[in-house]
């Protein structure tokens, strides 16, 4: 178990002083700006899918209207 925890504790501390603060620093505003645009994305993607599913009867009576009127120049 000593040799396990060594191990780690020896990795994060090279880990950790090898990172600049630069670094750290590209990592939280890449992290904050890609948080912030999933969001926005998945929010949008639920806005569309929920104005899509309120457009769908109308768009379904649309087609349904033109089928039945290319069929009635047909039947002529």
């Amino acid at each position: 178990m000593d040799n396990k925890i060594s191990f780690i504790a020896g990795w994060f501390l090279t880990t950790a002083s090898t990172i600049t603060a630069a670094g750290v620093l590209n990592a939280v505003v890449l992290g904050l700006l890609g948080g912030f645009f999933g969001i926005i994305g998945k929010e949008a993607y639920f806005y569309i899918r929920d104005e899509s599913k309120k457009a769908l009867p109308k768009i379904k009576s649309w087609i349904a209207f033109k089928v039945e009127s290319i069929k009635s120049i047909f039947k002529k």
